[in-house]
């Protein structure tokens, strides 16, 4: 099994950071503007153009750490699973990404990596400046990307 890790610090609080881990608000502020679910509930689903995906929160732990478990019936995401972990420093908040179980790296492997550090530079941007890039304007990574 292989991983995708990332990681960012940000001049945010802790709760800001949750918030915007758990929130429809916060996530369709920097992940996909596609978002559903109930905040901080069962299960969260996002949409880029044709793609969906359902994810079931496993666990939100306040100011400290937000998993999910992908819920997909078949494709590369089945049974994977997403962490973030937020760590409080002196002077940022470093948020610890994760998207764990990965079954092999492959092409798709490789460009999930790439969004997600796209997503990770987005959610930063959305805790510092209020903007975010979320899908669907976000950087393209190649030309054909959703």
């Amino acid at each position: 099994m292989v991983e995708i890790h990332h990681q960012v610090g940000v001049k945010a609080s802790a709760r800001d950071v949750y918030n915007a881990l758990t929130t429809l608000d916060g996530l369709s502020g920097w992940w996909t503007r596609a978002t559903g679910g109930t905040d901080v509930g069962e299960q969260l689903q996002f949409h880029f153009g044709e793609y969906g995906v359902t994810m079931r929160v496993e666990q939100a732990q306040p100011f400290d750490k937000v998993v999910w478990h992908c819920d997909i019936e078949q494709g590369e995401w089945k049974d994977t699973g997403v962490c973030f972990d937020i760590v409080e420093t002196e002077d940022q908040v470093l948020i610890n990404f994760s998207h764990i179980r990965w079954h092999a790296c492959t092409e798709m492997y490789a460009h999930c990596s790439t969004k997600w550090a796209v997503f990770m530079l987005s959610l930063r941007d959305y805790l510092e400046t209020g903007k975010g890039r979320p899908f669907p304007n976000d950087i393209q990574v190649n030309h054909d990307d959703t």
